[in-house]
């Protein structure tokens, strides 16, 4: 029976079993137990052992018996067990590996090699090694060689008596005999083939290059010093049997290999054969702990165009480690975010995507000045209208965070761990510049499942739905986005408007945004706005966001006044911590609906002079309008100290880089919801649907509103209008429930007509 477990990808991975130990007198207890007449099954489960050894005990009870009456006690019988020292482990590792390679490549190997091998290596890792015994020998004895053998499963290797030569006679007299061979089949040269294997350091360029130094100078594995490997091949998605041919390795031991990927590639280090040292630092807790958060902080202000140096990124790693340090045991560890810690951090955390400036860039005004003219050049040279012309923009959104000056956010503050206020989405918003077409939002989390959404169908969103663990609108999320949605929404604009499927357009230089989109759909030209200057020339950021995030914020005061007043009315407190990412999603739709056509069209003024519209009152009095809105709605519901200030921070902070405790708490985010195990049971599970007693009650309820309505409106014209109004928009429910009702009838019918047969 095959005894090996699952894995999480479906694969097999051996599983190595411990050892059962039987001593002799457990050996003779089991002869005793068999001459008695009991079954080997019986005697297994009565001491606990496998039918099979039972049997192979039985099959030896002769020899079990005489060393039975050699021992004088059952009791006294000692077990001998020799421990090899951490020497003898190390340098047999490395020479397996030694003569694998030799194998792989064909050379012979005899045993007087091996051994003189072996005593090479173990000269060498004793030297190089902390081994407490220094006086310890080792003489590469044929006993050795044999025990070494059968510990390393060396199976596929062959030991010749001595190293074999090249054989010139029998290469000398071998065109004869294949020339007899090809005469006797009556072969042409065209059906004659041959194949050799032959090694290859795939990544390996000639020495006298600077990219050879540098790599040979680096401490760590060396890629152009390692042949296609058992994990290349795994990632070029061959199988683990056909890894396991190619490399001469059982299938069980493969995936093993692939188990432990990351393991392997960390410790392994090869030099030892050429007697070399390598030397590693130990990174303490502090640092890395430190570093992680550094990086979360680069790339999000990278992600919101905010310019970086060094000397901004060496300012604030010191904070960072002062605020870890805290909580670190060895408190005497110091750190100087000096040049030289700079690219390495770089390196260990993959910022490839991070420009970095000497120094912080200034907002290139004259740039912005000229750009109109140019934009008008493309224009005209295109033939693009106002309704052929889109921007979009990313903007991010703390989804669930109140005022400071509220009760709910102070509550929130002094409870430890994990804040939801600091929990954000990435919202992409945007339109064109007659105003009369908004992009659906697209909106990316960092979970795909959140337990609010399980059960919906996530296609039937006011959103478009996306996730990544970053909450970031990355280059992939970008060209889904440009090509499932953005291209047939066009399309589909353009033929409504009875205007040709021409379109331009205009986004600034973020670094989720590729700059290859133009070849994805050739009707769709994309120009960047010039760098430094998108804050001045971005159409979405000259008002549009903002406002949006305002009525965001408004509707959800006007939700609490509802949930906190009337027979069912539930605590402030309550109603916030049932705020979810559902009713986020509504609420973003409802306040993008809120923005107009002209809001739309205003915001283009920057970049189209002709957009600009005398009668509009400007986006900064429309926003202040609303936030007095929200501070007054907000006194009603008890925030006494709330000020339009407190409002207006509360909006701004949406922009802002994430402080010091915003990312050193980021990671909680992603515990915050179990999502590991659930995610796929979510995908699996059913999606919500009406049932019949739903629809009647919907039905029901509505029809008691309507009796109120006749019964309180002395307008009987008016009445009506309404009665048929709220008819006209259930319609579409009407027609669901008669569908549902028509085929749950059928189904009870069939299952009658089954009973009865």
């Amino acid at each position: 029976m095959d005894k090996r477990k699952k894995t999480s990808d479906g694969n097999t991975a051996s599983v190595k079993k411990k050892r059962l130990v039987i001593t002799l007198e457990q050996k003779c207890d089991v002869i005793e137990r068999h001459e008695r007449g009991h079954s080997n099954s019986k005697i297994g489960r009565d001491v606990g052992m496998p039918e099979s050894t039972v049997r192979n005990i039985i099959k030896h009870a002769g020899e079990i018996k005489e060393k039975g009456k050699v021992a004088s006690t059952f009791c006294g019988l000692q077990t001998t067990t020799r421990n090899r020292s951490v020497t003898m482990i190390e340098m047999e590792r490395l020479l397996a590996v030694w003569i694998d390679d030799c194998n792989k490549k064909c050379i012979p190997l005899s045993r007087a090699a091996i051994q003189t091998k072996a005593s090479s290596l173990f000269k060498a890792v004793k030297e190089n090694g902390n081994e407490v015994d220094s006086e310890e020998t080792f003489s590469a004895s044929g006993g050795w060689f044999d025990r070494f053998k059968n510990r390393v499963h060396l199976h596929h290797v062959k030991i010749t008596g001595e190293i074999a030569n090249a054989d010139e006679n029998m290469a000398a007299n071998y065109p004869d005999v294949l020339k007899k061979i090809i005469g006797e089949g009556g072969y042409t040269d065209q059906p004659i083939f041959n194949v050799g294997g032959t090694g290859l350091f795939w990544k390996k360029i000639p020495f006298r290059t600077y990219i050879f130094k540098k790599e040979k100078t680096q401490p760590g594995f060396k890629v152009s010093n390692n042949h296609l490997t058992i994990f290349e091949q795994h990632e070029c998605g061959h199988s683990n049997s056909k890894t396991g041919q190619a490399v001469g390795m059982p299938e069980p031991m493969v995936q093993n290999i692939i188990k432990h990927t990351d393991e392997i590639k960390e410790k392994d280090s090869v030099p030892a054969f050429c007697g070399l040292q390598t030397t590693t630092r130990n990174r303490s807790v502090t640092m890395i702990e430190m570093e992680r958060p550094l990086a979360v902080w680069i790339e999000d202000c990278n992600n919101k165009h905010i310019p970086q140096n060094k000397a901004a990124m060496q300012t604030n790693a010191p904070t960072l480690f002062k605020v870890e340090k805290e909580n670190e045991v060895d408190s005497e560890e110091t750190f100087t975010a000096n040049g030289s810690c700079f690219d390495p951090f770089k390196n260990q955390t993959q910022l490839h995507n991070v420009k970095i400036t000497e120094k912080t860039t200034t907002t290139d005004e004259d740039m912005a000045a000229k750009y109109p003219d140019v934009l008008k050049k493309i224009i005209e040279e295109g033939g693009y209208t106002d309704q052929q012309i889109f921007n979009v923009d990313e903007t991010g959104l703390f989804w669930k965070r109140m005022p400071s000056r509220t009760h709910i956010s102070k509550k929130e503050n002094i409870k430890p761990g994990f804040k939801v206020s600091r929990d954000r989405l990435t919202l992409l918003l945007g339109g064109n510049a007659e105003g009369d077409f908004k992009l659906k939002p697209m909106l990316v989390y960092w979970t795909q499942n959140p337990r609010a959404l399980r059960g919906y169908n996530l296609q039937s969103l006011p959103v478009l739905w996306r996730s990544n663990k970053k909450a970031w609108v990355t280059k992939a999320v970008f060209e889904d986005w440009f090509s499932s949605y953005f291209s047939p929404a066009v399309e589909k604009y353009c033929k409504d408007s009875n205007i040709a499927f021409k379109v331009l357009l205009i986004l600034d230089n973020a670094p989720g945004h590729p700059t290859t989109l133009s070849s994805l759909c050739e009707n769709i030209k994309v120009i960047f706005l010039p760098p430094n200057a998108t804050s001045l020339l971005q159409p979405m950021d000259q008002g549009t966001i903002a406002t949006f995030k305002a009525y965001y914020l408004r509707k959800i005061f006007e939700q609490a006044v509802v949930k906190t007043i009337g027979d069912d009315a539930m605590s402030l407190t309550d109603f916030w911590e049932n705020y979810n990412i559902r009713d986020a999603v509504e609420n973003i739709h409802h306040a993008w609906q809120q923005i107009t056509a002209n809001n739309m069209r205003e915001v283009w003024k920057c970049i189209l002079p002709h957009c600009a519209n005398s009668n509009f009152e400007g986006f900064p009095s429309m926003k202040q309008a609303v936030v007095e809105e929200i501070t007054n709605i907000g006194r009603k519901l008890g925030f006494d100290d709330l000020e339009s200030d407190n409002v207006l921070e509360l909006l701004d902070s949406h922009s802002e880089g994430l402080t010091t405790d915003d990312f050193l708490h980021l990671d909680q985010q992603r515990a915050f919801e179990d999502i590991d195990n659930d995610t796929e049971e979510a995908d699996n599970k059913q999606m919500k649907e009406f049932t019949l007693k739903e629809f009647e009650d919907i039905f029901q309820a509505l029809e008691v509103v309507k009796q109120k309505i006749m019964d309180a409106d002395p307008n009987v014209d008016r009445r009506i209008q309404i009665h048929q109004d709220v008819d006209k928009a259930l319609c579409t429910y009407q027609r669901m429930y008669e569908d549902l009702k028509k085929e749950k009838t059928i189904e009870s019918t069939l299952l009658k007509y089954f009973k009865q047969e």
